[in-house]
């Protein structure tokens, strides 16, 4: 029977699955929850609490109508480095907009955060209400451009917007009544701000992304009738591993983070700027399959960062083959050193 073997503080977990041809792979999850360090420090410290590995996505709320809060680390791959912010945009005291940046190693991503405003009509035309001070404000895609438009009497004639179906502002019928008063995205690209009220710009955040959201859903592949004939149960050929990285397009690293990057984030601490270097580990997996023994690397995959928490999640990740020999894997021990 196969025994985990974890020499490490971190949370691990086994994944058995298939490659795309049907071969039996395995894939080693390790997670790691690390304190943020106090001003003047650099280097985070492993906390004495370690955050579980996350089977299924958590949703804010209804999965229907909510985005992600934690995505599931129960995946076999991911290209490059997702980089995520769970937290709230703050302010020592109230202002109508504000800049959160976020900037990891090659990754630099800013939002506007505003306060609420509206659409009204003057003498024919449509302006925002000036927004209204604010000390705080969830960064969620809820309050990003996004969401239905299910004004139409018709249901064939209803609409969303497929990089973020659970946002606001998406309105596509034009109905004057309906727009009057219809609140405007907090959450804004400084590159892409709405200029009027047919605009559809980018929607901003820096959270995980649904696995029905474009881009990322364009990634998992075409399931049709050939797919039926030829390769099902298996992954369609055009299946891309970049399905599984769910991290904001803006804030995947091509090439894999590797530890000792700096981190910077602004406005999301009432302490001030967060500045830290992402933790560096060195580990190592090591399978024993019928008296054999191999010895496999992991790469960080995944960077999470909560302000509010006082902690960043990292998450290690390693896929090796085993054709029709997963159960006879008699021992996976997981290694690490600082």
């Amino acid at each position: 029977m196969l025994e985990l073997v974890n020499d490490t503080p971190f949370a691990a977990a086994i994944l058995p699955g298939l490659d795309k041809e049907g071969v039996q792979n395995a894939t080693v999850i390790v997670k790691g929850t690390f304190l943020l360090p106090a001003a003047g420090a650099n280097d985070p410290t492993i906390a004495e609490e370690q955050v579980p590995i996350v089977g299924a996505a958590e949703y804010y709320g209804d999965p229907e109508k909510t985005s992600i809060r934690y995505d599931t680390d129960m995946v076999p791959a991911k290209p490059g480095t997702d980089v995520v912010l769970v937290g709230c945009a703050r302010s020592a005291r109230p202002l109508p907009a504000l800049d959160v940046t976020l900037a990891v190693g090659p990754l630099k991503k800013t939002v506007r955060v505003f306060g609420e405003r509206r659409w009204s009509r003057t003498l024919g035309h449509w302006s925002a209400s000036k927004p209204q001070p604010f000390v705080e404000m969830p960064l969620v895609y809820e309050r990003a451009f996004g969401g239905w438009d299910t004004s139409h009497d018709k249901a064939e004639k209803h609409d969303w917007e497929p990089r973020n179906p659970v946002g606001t502002g998406f309105n596509i019928s034009g109905d004057k009544e309906l727009l009057d008063g219809m609140s405007l995205p907090n959450l804004e690209d400084p590159a892409d701000l709405i200029g009027g009220r047919k605009d559809r710009p980018k929607p901003a955040g820096f959270g995980f992304v649904g696995p029905n959201w474009k881009p990322r859903v364009d990634f998992a592949g075409t399931y049709d009738q050939k797919w039926l004939d030829s390769r099902a149960p298996l992954l369609p050929d055009d299946f891309d591993d970049r399905f599984f990285n769910s991290a904001h397009p803006d804030l995947i690293a091509p090439r894999h983070l590797a530890g000792g990057e700096a981190v910077a984030v602004s406005n999301v601490s009432k302490a001030g700027p967060l500045r830290f270097a992402v933790p560096r580990q060195t580990l190592e997996i090591e399978v024993t399959m019928r008296g054999q023994s191999s010895r496999h690397t992991p790469r960080l995959d995944t960077l999470l960062i909560e302000p509010d928490a006082n902690r960043a999640v990292l998450c290690w990740r390693v896929t090796f083959p085993c054709p029709n020999q997963f159960l006879y894997i008699e021992t996976i021990r997981v290694r690490g050193q600082a």
